[in-house]
């Protein structure tokens, strides 16, 4: 980590020397940052840029400083367009900019600022960049950011924007998000319909694929299904990874399993592991497909595709797979070994001297990031392998946890690394007692085995412990409940978290996927879920489409991988026997 007063110079003759070491990217930005504070000459800043991009807002200001004494305008308004419409920038930084390149920045380049802080919401910024637009910019402006904190004055705000702008996609956004947190969904779906699909509109297509979601969801538990469907096909292409993969997937699953219309549903369900190789989505696509082909009576294509997804036994829907297919859920590819010159290489790495030495000193935190960044980059498989087994011998699940992940997702046979069996301390059950795969499988989840995890909802620790199961867990067990020993005392921890999940093994006769939802969003939404989708157990609801159907975000997900971390840890532990696990 360099310091933060190391200058430029430093920095960058770090970078030069070591152009393998890892944390590139954080390294670049605090060096484009310090080049900006520092007002290098244009030769200097653009010698830094020759061959890489500002990755920062401060480097992209720089090198147009820079570029701005060669006469090179054209180069420079894209530059500070693009800093002004996508980078966070500080207020001095802002007003330094106006003063340089005023001229450049237009009344759209000002309400694209607007919008973009809108999204996060960022109250400041968005504000200064609407007072530049216009006055109907800061109406428009104040009305989104109440509606975003959720003011009791946001409709009222949002009525007193001008009529011009009520075909603003901003303006449409904020409409639909007041009409579906009232429970009018398909009035959601009218200002959603009605706006531009290209992603230089809508500013923010992560957001408002976000939004379409959750609209199409309020319609399908309406009975609206071909609504749902539009507005789930419809619209921007989001640019982060898990929702570009999830939007074709929301198609689909309205396509088959409310349509019955597989032709359709199969180009979406193709289109989910486009131009992506993660493991999780490779494995959604091959199902999925699987499920279509299956609905349309092509029986080898639906074999193959499953076939496909089930190369992934350690995913969700790689184990829904196999369970189609017949074959066990789970099949853990064996490490690779290392020769001794492989061995030798590894040791030679200066990142993993770095991180011995850290452990040496106590520092079980810092090589947290060196184990990300070099399991991102890693080639060599066996390379992975030791550095896993460097994290495992430090006694650092989490390090080992970090690389056998991220090795996973590029691909790499890291199925042992990345399910690590020690992390939790013995304990005694002070409740119905449950089965250490299960244990496992919530902590990897909740905390990753980081002990000191503290969530914004008070979970605490190992198990994500929360006050008032922790309450529920005394009341019922008689054990005393002491808040601090939850994030001081990691059995203590363990055993509230176990009996908590004993608790809900009983409740709900063993059914894993009730009991990790309702571990995660509680029992009170699990009933909900029953009254308005069924109860998974039963034979004439379909588990997978329960599943599904979870209307949060966050369960949904933490329910799929939780139940893959089960089924791979009962393996890692050797159990067998029957699996309460509903993926018929």
């Amino acid at each position: 980590h360099a310091p933060n007063d190391l200058g430029f110079d430093g920095i960058n003759a770090f970078l030069r020397d070591k152009p393998n070491w890892p944390t590139q990217s954080t390294l670049r930005r605090r060096a484009e940052r310090v080049l900006l504070a520092e007002n290098r000459s244009p030769a200097v800043v653009t010698a830094f840029f020759a061959q890489t991009a500002p990755l920062s807002g401060e480097g992209k200001i720089a090198l147009a400083r820079a570029l701005a004494a060669g006469g090179d305008r054209a180069t420079v308004t894209a530059l500070v367009r693009d800093a002004w419409r996508e980078d966070e920038l500080t207020e001095s930084l802002e007003n330094s900019v106006l003063s340089d390149f005023g001229p450049l920045l237009t009344r759209a380049d000002h309400k694209a600022r607007a919008d973009r802080f809108s999204y996060k919401p960022d109250t400041e910024r968005a504000m200064r960049a609407a007072a530049r637009a216009g006055s109907d910019i800061v109406a428009l402006t104040k009305a989104r950011l109440a509606i975003a904190r959720r003011d009791a004055n946001g409709a009222s705000l949002l009525a007193q924007v001008p009529m011009s702008l009520g075909n603003d996609p901003a303006y449409l956004f904020a409409k639909s998000q007041i009409a579906r947190r009232a429970d009018r969904p398909a009035e959601a779906a009218q200002a959603l319909l009605a706006a531009p699909t290209d992603a230089a509109s809508v500013v923010d297509t992560n957001e408002w694929w976000i939004e379409r979601r959750l609209v199409a969801r309020e319609l399908l538990d309406a009975g609206d299904a071909r609504t749902a469907y539009r507005v789930a096909a419809t619209g921007a292409v989001p640019t982060a990874d898990n929702y570009r993969a999830e939007q074709p997937f929301t198609a689909g699953f309205i396509a088959l399993r409310f349509l019955n219309d597989p032709r359709t549903a199969a180009q979406h369900f193709a289109q989910i592991d486009k131009d992506q190789d993660h493991p999780i989505t490779v494995a959604r696509a091959g199902y999925w497909q699987g499920r279509a082909a299956e609905a349309m009576g092509d029986t080898g294509t639906a074999r193959t595709r499953y076939q496909s997804a089930a190369r992934f036994s350690t995913n969700y829907y790689g184990q829904l797979a196999r369970t189609r297919l017949g074959m066990p859920p789970v099949a853990l590819r064996s490490p690779p070994g290392a020769s001794g010159a492989s061995q030798a290489a590894f040791e030679r790495i200066e990142a993993v001297r770095a991180i011995k030495l850290l452990y040496a000193i106590g520092d079980r935190d810092t090589p947290m990031t060196i184990y990300y960044d070099l399991a991102w980059r890693m080639e060599d498989s066996a390379h992975l392998v030791l550095l896993a087994q460097l994290a495992q011998a430090n006694g650092d699940p989490r390090g080992a946890l970090v690389v056998g992940k991220e090795g996973l997702a590029e691909g790499h046979p890291l199925d042992h690394a990345a399910f690590p069996t020690f992390g939790l301390p013995a304990f005694t059950p002070i409740g119905t007692p449950v089965d250490k795969a299960m244990i496992y499988a919530v902590a990897r989840q909740e905390s990753q085995f980081n002990p000191r995890t503290l969530s914004s909802a008070k979970a605490m620790g190992l198990m994500q412990v929360t006050p008032a199961a922790g309450r529920q867990v005394s009341k019922q067990t008689g054990v005393p409940y002491v808040e601090s020993r939850l994030m001081s005392d990691q059995v203590y921890n363990v055993q509230f978290g176990a009996a908590e999940l004993g608790e809900l093994v009983d409740n709900y006769g063993g059914d894993t996927v009730l009991v990790f939802a309702a571990y995660n969003a509680g029992r009170g939404s699990v009933r909900k879920w029953f009254d308005r989708y069924g109860d998974p157990r039963d034979k004439d609801v379909d588990p997978v489409d329960w599943v599904e159907m979870i209307p949060f975000s966050e369960t949904r997900n933490y329910v799929q991988r939780v139940v893959e971390n089960y089924l791979v840890y009962r393996a890692r532990f050797g159990i067998t026997g029957s699996i309460p696990v509903a993926t018929r």
